[in-house]
């Protein structure tokens, strides 16, 4: 007679040798960690994948092979062990785990975008491994198919169980986490990511990729202000040698924050007497004049005392960061340290625009750094702005990216968050609620009980029956030839 007893099964698993039937979690993470390896043998043979050889169609023809291959080994595996526990939370919850070891690998890593020439990675086991472009390397793709099959194979067996509306937090979950992966990995050949340059009052129309082609885009950027807010200008104390902050490790550094302050750098007590935030700095042989001017090209210019109980007297004199225009001048305090004003950190740069498409639309936004601007198919960024001209800069650099499989990858995050709201607020609760076995089976928790009532009435039916037959006894008292004698007076 078959024993269900979950007590029962669980003490065989736990005398069950690695490999024997029924598989169980260690198999899964075996398979798993199979998975990965091969990888990264892959990854040592072949390097990185590219991307641009799964462009579309490929992307398309390959991704509706993987889920007919999906689906012929639902409906022709169905009654295969191997099959059922793919399907199976023993093998899907190793492969999840692998994915989080592989994706803290990725964060822990740093990351270099496709455009960067491998000639310009680090060489080393890192960089041997593809771990520096994670998301293109085999070992990521391997385990994000596997997981992938697995998930497929998982919501198939699901539909052959009795329908309950509690279903719709499985199949958002777990369809939504497939969208999610397989859109990431269909959406690499696909997306386009172009930079365009446009100066003020301009218009542009082409981009160009990162090989340098120049490409005609079905939408125009007139770029009608450009403007750049800078923080308030930093001194410091330099090494005259090596041009270092000083201290060296942890520099010193002051903010200006108005005339009349003091600050102590690197054991130098440094005042402020004047500021001028347009300023031309005229050298003549080795006189220096700093005066005012309102103009394009004009300098940021501070005044300065220095005093030090190792200097003679106090120094005194003018220092600026310069500018296009203008070069940098520093106060020299001996010969081994002067007081300097480093580039003032860009706070903000804005780009307003006219964008011009050609199904005749027009939309007028400010671009900055972290909101792009949403046209169409596009997404638009702020990317940069001509170095050289800091502040006076007339020219934005936008950085315009299309990615078809975008909406496919936000389904399926939709999804999952949808998934995650049902359970919560539907979850069963109660007698009657329902559980999953393994493999996606459904029933009650009332059904479950009752089952294991009377698989334990059954097997303690049998434990009596068997002391019985090695006793000789049908009960616990009295002798056989008593029992006999009852039995036969009874019949009479």
């Amino acid at each position: 007679m078959r024993n269900d007893n979950p007590d029962r099964l669980k003490m065989n698993n736990r005398h069950r040798k690695t490999g024997e039937q029924p598989w169980g979690y260690a198999e899964g993470f075996i398979a798993a960690g199979g998975v990965a390896f091969a990888g990264l043998l892959l990854q040592i043979i072949n390097r990185n994948i590219d991307p641009a050889a799964f462009a579309w169609p490929v992307n398309v023809i390959l991704g509706i092979a993987f889920v007919a291959g999906i689906i012929c080994a639902h409906i022709f595996g169905r009654n295969n062990r191997l099959i059922r526990w793919l399907s199976s939370v023993r093998a899907s919850v190793p492969a999840i785990a692998v994915l989080l070891f592989v994706v803290i690998i990725m964060g822990l890593t740093p990351q270099f975008a496709g455009h960067v020439p491998e000639a310009h990675l680090p060489r080393n086991a890192v960089g041997l491994l593809g771990w520096y472009r994670m998301t293109t390397s085999w070992m990521f793709a391997l385990v994000c198919l596997y997981l992938l099959f697995l998930l497929g194979l998982t919501m198939l067996r699901r539909t052959r169980s009795r329908a309950s509306w509690r279903d719709i937090g499985f199949y958002l979950n777990h369809a939504g986490l497939f969208l999610a992966l397989f859109g990431g990995m269909l959406e690499g050949g696909d997306m386009e990511r172009l930079t365009m340059t446009v100066r003020e009052g301009a218009t542009e129309w082409r981009a160009s990729d990162k090989a340098g082609n120049v490409r005609q885009l079905p939408l125009a950027i007139e770029l009608d202000t450009f403007t750049i807010e800078e923080y308030p200008p930093k001194l410091v104390v330099i090494d005259n040698r090596t041009g270092k902050m000083l201290p060296e490790g942890r520099p010193d550094t002051y903010l200006f924050d108005g005339i009349g302050k003091t600050a102590s750098l690197a054991g130098n007590t440094v005042e402020i007497l004047e500021y001028l935030p347009d300023a031309a700095i005229v050298r003549d042989s080795s006189i220096v004049n700093v005066v005012p001017m309102k103009t394009e090209g004009a300098a940021v210019a501070i005044k300065v005392r220095v005093t030090n109980p190792s200097l003679p007297q106090p120094v005194e004199g003018w220092v600026s960061n310069g500018s296009y225009l203008f070069p940098y001048h520093v106060l020299y305090i001996d010969e081994a340290t002067s007081v300097a004003m480093p580039m003032q950190e860009v706070k903000r740069y804005t780009s307003k625009v006219t964008v011009f498409t050609e199904k005749g639309h027009t939309k007028k936004a400010a671009i900055e750094v972290n909101k792009p601007l949403s046209v169409e198919d596009w997404m638009i960024y702020q990317y940069s702005y001509d170095e050289k001209m800091g502040k006076y800069s007339d020219t934005s650099v936008f950085e315009l990216i299309r990615d078809p499989w975008l909406k496919v990858v936000y389904t399926g995050i939709f999804m999952l968050l949808a998934g995650a709201l049902f359970l919560f607020f539907a979850a069963p609760k109660g007698d009657g609620g329902e559980i999953l076995r393994d493999g996606g089976d459904r029933e009650t928790e009332r059904g479950r009980r009752q089952r294991d009532k009377e698989t334990r009435r059954r097997r303690d039916k049998g434990t009596e029956g068997q002391g019985d037959r090695e006793t000789g006894r049908p009960g616990d008292n009295g002798t056989s030839s008593d029992n006999a004698a009852g039995d036969k007076h009874s019949a009479r």
